[in-house]
């Protein structure tokens, strides 16, 4: 067999290992005769959202969509993919869902009414350094790390744009985990600042008991809702949506998202502190 047949061999086989099934009753749930829907769901590593696949803490997000879409009889399929390539598969179809976005992350993807929750982006520096952020202009001489793909603000997002080819003002992390990468970065002096939401940050840097070498230098914006954001081009995707907005209310009544929560050291963000 030559190299060629193998590599499309191997390409085939990713394809149909992610590929979800989209077979589902009008009313969102499979009846006893048909065969039951799976839907994959992607993101990069981003705990405690979305953590491990396979284990006892997949991430809380995770645990939302599995309680709920079981109750509907679909099985949910957590994979580990680099954000901005499981945009592109949810975009094509080819999966699902991705974990964790902002609206800005991809306008055109579909969103439940309810968020799976809100997101505050920060900047982080290694001790003991002074800098704080006061908006763009105070990023000069400083080299920021971000996540490839990631939308943070337009402010923000407007600057990386501007700048990215600056290898003393940007550094893009790829892969599957590039917020392990940027913390490893920022704990040798590599970089200068990185930003990223607190809960992600703090739950990544203590584990490996990293947390106290660093400062949080900042917030780059309040809050914003996050979702799990289903693909624009498969047609059950507005029925998912909704099937997760109902769940996760039905969640917060039972006392059963307050549990999840608990699990990862997380509260219920509608809740007053």
């Amino acid at each position: 067999m030559n190299k060629y047949a193998i590599i499309f061999i191997i390409v085939v086989t990713f394809y149909a290992a992610i590929k979800p099934n989209h077979s589902i009753a009008a009313n969102g749930q499979d009846n006893a005769s048909q065969s039951k829907v799976t839907l994959t769901i992607a993101a990069d590593n981003w705990c405690p959202f979305n953590c491990q696949p396979n284990s006892d803490y997949p991430g809380y997000m995770i645990e939302i969509a599995q309680q709920v879409f079981a109750e509907h009889n679909i099985k949910i399929n957590y994979q580990i993919i680099p954000w901005s390539r499981a945009l592109q598969l949810c975009r094509a179809g080819i999966i699902s869902a991705v974990v964790g976005g902002y609206i800005s992350d991809a306008p055109d993807f579909i969103y439940p009414l309810n968020e799976q929750g809100l997101i505050a982006f920060s900047f982080f520096s290694l001790k003991p350094g002074h800098w704080r952020y006061q908006g763009p202009a105070s990023l000069d001489n400083q080299l920021l790390a971000v996540a490839n793909g990631y939308a943070y603000t337009e402010s923000l997002d407007s600057y990386i744009k501007l700048h990215q080819a600056d290898a003393t003002r940007i550094y893009s992390a790829y892969g599957n985990k590039p917020l392990i990468e940027n913390i490893t970065l920022l704990e040798q002096g590599l970089i200068d600042v990185l930003v990223e939401t607190e809960a992600v940050f703090w739950y990544t840097s203590k584990q490996s008991n990293r947390q106290e070498k660093f400062n949080m230098a900042g917030l780059l914006a309040p809050a914003k809702p996050a979702y799990i954001a289903f693909s624009p081009a498969i047609e059950a995707s507005t029925e998912y949506a909704d099937i997760l907005s109902k769940g996760i209310v039905r969640l917060r009544t039972n006392g059963e998202l307050a549990r999840i929560l608990a699990k990862y050291g997380l509260s219920d963000w509608q809740e007053s502190p």
